[in-house]
């Protein structure tokens, strides 16, 4: 029993290792403790003189686990989860650490298997329901059952945090599966604040433990430059940095580049001369509405008329960003929701498309950054079929597909 305990405190450590430790070292130092697991174990099966149906199925499940976090040791983790959930198919952990392992193969079909064989024959835990969750947005599916997959996972991912509000790997899935929700279900980009506060919770659940998980940090950074939110995407990105990973600092970068490209754009008003900048006021629809109206909220519910100044290249990346200036020669940034950046690139020629903006929801943008504080003005609009091409038609046909990716990391 004791050695079976030094097993599991092995177990722990390399889940440690596995999830926080960064350095250069980690797969030589989880192959340490794999090994110490191993040798705990096959100490407890000399030591006993008949162990018992239930101590051996733990033990293959101890060895099972281990391996399992090793590069090329899955199939031998698989053969001992296997043999461990045959003498005992109410061991939970085996049936975790199985779908674990089929999870990182990408036999997700067999993951879900497992996760729901976990849930059926152990009765509801947190770990299954959160690993479920991710399956179910993994899984490769018709759009339609996609669909509903991704619905019923966040449904898990909320059932994890219920039983166990306490750990953050829970809240850090039910903030993934709103993300989720969000782009293949198409619910509105307000619904985006709840995996915010889902992030948040998770943070908290971290600090708790004294951890700090850069999966969370990325994606809530990604979740906050998605709402324009840019000093907590930064304030995200820089702790993923921090912790170890350079891709926290190009993500920083390209928000950094974005808003001052932006805010530099609105201040210096495109960098237009006078003449062509007035040139560019005149022929606005009479009926719509300036930036100034639209602040001072004397507007009422008319759109707001601009003319495109400049189509923000951000390759495929959403919201797309247009910068525009209305009939009294002032700028704003026009951030367009659901839509696809090539189709609103082809519909709208730089300096002579007219765009009338309806159900236009203004902002002020301000991000603090070292050298000082940047801030501009910006449109939000929900879906591009809200844009009128004066002379032309809505950029309805620009509307996007609504489509997210599931990784591991985000999980």
């Amino acid at each position: 029993a004791v050695a079976l305990e030094g097993a599991e405190a092995s177990l722990a450590e390399l889940q440690d290792l596995e999830d926080y430790y960064f350095g250069p070292d980690k797969e030589e130092k989880k192959r340490s403790a794999s090994d110490t697991a191993v040798a705990c174990v096959e100490t407890a099966l000399t030591c006993a003189e008949r162990p018992s149906a239930n101590t051996t199925a733990k033990a293959h499940y101890i060895k099972g686990r281990a391996y399992s976090f090793l590069e090329g040791q899955e199939r031998q983790a698989e053969e001992l989860l296997s043999k461990a959930l045959k003498l005992n198919p109410q061991l939970v952990e085996a049936w975790n650490a199985l779908g674990e392992v089929y999870w990182n193969q990408q036999n997700y079909a067999q993951a879900r298997t497992a996760f729901e064989q976990a849930l059926e024959l152990c009765g509801p835990n947190a770990v299954s329901l959160r690993n479920l969750s991710m399956v179910l947005r993994a899984v490769e599916c018709e759009e339609l059952e996609k669909g509903s997959n991704y619905a019923a996972g966040l449904q898990k991912a909320k059932e994890a945090t219920v039983l166990d509000a306490e750990d953050p790997q829970n809240w850090e899935t039910l903030g993934n599966a709103y993300m989720g929700e969000f782009f293949v279900n198409g619910k509105r980009v307000e619904e985006l604040n709840k995996a915010l506060i889902a992030y948040s919770r998770a943070e908290a659940a971290y600090e708790k433990l004294g951890k700090r998980n850069p999966t969370l940090h990325m994606n809530r950074g990604q979740a906050a430059k998605f709402l324009e939110d840019y000093n907590l995407a930064l304030k995200s990105f820089r702790i993923v940095q921090e912790i170890g990973s350079s891709r926290g600092g190009e993500e920083a970068d390209k928000v950094l580049e974005l808003v001052r490209r932006l805010s530099g754009m609105v201040e210096r008003k495109g960098d237009l001369k006078s003449k062509r900048l007035k040139e560019l006021t005149v022929g606005m629809p009479g009926t719509s509405c300036t930036l100034q109206q639209l602040r001072s909220k004397e507007a009422g519910s008319k759109p707001i008329a601009g003319r495109v100044v400049s189509v923000i290249d951000r390759k495929d990346e959403i919201p797309v960003m247009l910068v525009c200036c209305d009939s009294d020669g002032d700028f704003f940034a026009l951030s367009v929701y659901n839509a696809e950046p090539a189709k609103v690139a082809e519909a709208v020629v730089p300096l002579q498309s007219v765009v009338d903006i309806s159900k236009p929801h203004l902002r002020q943008i301000t991000v603090d950054l070292a050298s000082g504080e940047v801030t501009y003005p910006c449109i939000r609009v929900a879906h591009p079929a809200d844009i009128l091409v004066v002379g032309s038609s809505d950029l309805g046909s620009a509307a996007a597909r609504p489509a997210f990716s599931s990784e591991k990391a985000a999980g």
